[in-house]
């Protein structure tokens, strides 16, 4: 059984690390970059780069990191 994790942009997400302060962030984009092969061609599998989330400080500053997408946790909707 696999336990994969599949981020989309809009999602909301933490950090998994038992932190005091950590913040929830809105995923901006999953950006992903195509490797190029000894001979200059593209591949066609895109290398997956990292999450690109967002968020504000207590104080109000825009933040903003790419993450690794085993440093990240969903945070489920309430409705």
């Amino acid at each position: 059984m696999s336990n994969f994790v599949y981020f989309h942009a809009g999602d909301i997400v933490t950090l998994k690390q038992d932190l005091l302060y950590k913040p929830h962030m809105l995923v901006l984009r999953i950006p992903k970059a195509k490797p190029i092969t000894a001979t200059g061609e593209k591949r066609s599998q895109a290398m997956l780069l990292g999450v690109t989330c967002c968020w504000f400080t207590k104080d109000g500053l825009y933040q903003e990191k790419t993450f690794n997408t085993k440093d990240l946790e969903i945070i489920p909707i309430k409705n």
